[in-house]
């Protein structure tokens, strides 16, 4: 069997075993999409994530170079690998390994599977916002499986069946596998009506957007939790309601005063789910009436966490960095490879009581990357602590950038948008007051730089909530 038959034949068997559903739409009284998958028994998950595990492994072995030379050089041996725990026993993949062999071998490096890599339908790239991008290939498996991961709580969570008008407010921008593919695939299979809005442009087209909204009774918007944040804001500027029923919020994890904030402005809101994921097509989605914690789809990926200087894995219940394995990728696998994130090393398995679904659970948010990170006096913080904070102060947007001058800090910088036409002392003191609070300082470490709306630093439709000026 050829490389390429092979790959087909696995395809044929995820779609024939109904790990990818094959009929779509359901019938809209289907309260969870494919069902059989989503409430699997733990002993099952169990298996399946072990059988697919040793699957991928073998595969990169046999037939990606980059893998053989990467693993020979650590000293890896496949052979170890006998149970989806023995993912710890592999190398950590990280960006830079990516970079180097992308540079040598261009245009996607040496990672590739060579019989595949005139076969691929889709090309992603990762920003390049911390060097070099980094390219991914998908093939038809890789696309399929992830237009079914993401019909998943599409349809469970945020209710997205024939009849929803769905807006993805995401990046439509070319390289980018949360944008087009969710749009024109994931939201046909729900069979509901798709518009590709691209968040990127709501900037200079706000009004055109700000009139779709409206005419089209929008119900399910997808976008940052900063650009909800800001059409809420402009819809009650301008004196209308904004339609939706339902805000997924991508790219950035949303702290719960930012949720408050947009069930006020959005006021026929009802859900405000956080979608957590990456271009390269990992994801986690927060299940309703479980603040906070993201279901990963068991039959996907694997997720652990390790602390970034040592590499050996966390202890439960410690934060490290996320690393994780995509099971289905065969074109371009992705085998413990570094996401940079920074998370809790918890998680649990308990059928969540809305749904039943058996598929693991990060116990908190996951709140930032591992980069994000700063000290303050002594304190390690994240952005998302000071948003939550931010929130509280009133009069202001939401809208904020942390200001990173150096590795230990002295003073917390930060610019604010506030509406407040004049900023006295007196309302200077108490923001500081209530930021210093929330995160543990005394407001005297506290520098606020107040700015008018419209004034902080975005990079298209995400807030540049980290401005990093250290001296690289």
């Amino acid at each position: 069997m050829t490389v390429l038959e092979e790959y087909e034949a696995i395809h044929r068997e995820l779609r024939s075993e109904g790990y990818i559903s094959t009929e779509y739409p359901p019938n809209p009284s289907e309260k969870l999409w494919n069902k059989k998958t989503l409430t699997m028994k733990r002993e099952e998950l169990e298996k399946l994530k072990s059988l697919r595990l040793r699957r991928i492994v073998k595969w990169a072995w046999e037939n990606v170079p980059f893998y053989r030379n990467f693993w020979k050089s650590k000293g890896f041996d496949p052979e170890v690998v006998k149970d989806w725990k023995d993912v710890v026993k592999i190398p950590i993949l990280r960006k830079d390994e990516l970079r180097k062999d992308l540079s040598a071998n261009p245009p996607f490096g040496s990672i590739m599977v060579p019989e595949l890599a005139k076969r691929i339908r889709f090309v992603g790239a990762t920003s390049g916002s911390t060097g070099l991008p980094t390219f991914q290939g998908w093939g038809k498996l890789e696309l399929d499986y992830f237009e079914e991961a993401q019909a998943r709580y599409l349809w469970t969570f945020a209710g997205v069946k024939p009849t929803t008008v769905y807006a993805n407010y995401l990046n439509m921008s070319g390289f980018y596998s949360w944008g087009p593919p969710v749009v024109e695939t994931a939201m046909w299979r729900c069979g509901a009506t798709a518009i590709a809005g691209g968040g990127e442009t709501y900037f200079s087209w706000k009004s055109r957007h700000n009139l779709i909204f409206r005419l089209w009774k929008v119900d399910v918007l997808a976008t940052t939790p900063w650009l909800h944040r800001l059409i809420g804001e402009e819809a009650k500027a301008e004196g209308w309601e904004s339609p939706f029923k339902v805000l997924l919020l991508h790219g950035g994890a949303a702290a719960q005063n930012t949720k408050r904030k947009l069930f006020q402005v959005h006021p026929n809101a009802k859900l405000a789910i956080s979608v957590w994921g990456t271009t390269d097509g990992h994801m986690a989605v927060e299940v309703p009436n479980l603040d906070g914690q993201l279901v990963v789809w068991d039959d996907m990926e694997i997720f652990d966490i390790v602390d970034p200087k040592t590499d050996e894995p966390a202890s439960i219940g410690e934060r490290g960095e996320l690393i994780a394995t995509l099971l289905n990728h065969f074109t371009m696998p992705l085998i413990r490879y570094s996401l940079g994130d920074y998370v809790k090393n918890e998680f649990t398995t308990d059928p969540d009581p809305t749904y039943g679904i058996t598929h693991s659970r990060f116990v908190e948010p996951i709140p930032g990357r591992v980069e994000w990170m700063f000290k303050v006096r002594g304190k390690l913080l994240l952005p998302i602590y000071v948003e939550d904070a931010v929130n509280e102060i009133p009069e202001t947007t939401g809208m904020f950038n942390v200001i990173i001058y150096n590795n230990e800090m002295d003073k917390l910088k930060i610019r604010v948008e506030t509406r407040r036409n004049m900023v006295d002392s007196a309302y200077d003191s108490r923001a500081r007051e209530i930021l210093a609070g929330r995160i543990g300082l005394d407001k005297d470490d506290v520098e606020i730089e107040w700015v008018e709306p419209g004034k902080t630093t975005w990079t298209g439709y995400k807030l540049q909530v980290f401005l990093d000026q250290r001296k690289k």
